[in-house]
């Protein structure tokens, strides 16, 4: 499991980015992201800055993001 990822939700000319600097940050969200996908639809909820950022996921939402591998 990677200790460090960057997530990018949204456009490529207007995306949000979010880093998780542990595993433990991260794999809730990439739990809701994957469900959200093999549902086709669902939320994903991201804590950022003592608030949580809420995406309404659809197939037209462009997610990624980057794994660092832990060394």
């Amino acid at each position: 499991m990677a200790s460090d990822v960057t997530l990018y939700i949204g456009p490529e000319t207007a995306y949000r980015k979010f880093r998780f600097a542990s595993a433990s940050e991260w794999e809730p969200v990439h739990s809701q992201i994957m469900a959200a996908m093999d549902a086709g639809k669902g939320l994903i909820e991201i804590p950022w800055k003592g608030d949580n950022v809420v995406f309404v996921y659809s197939p037209y939402l462009m997610v990624s993001w980057v794994e660092k591998p832990v060394e």
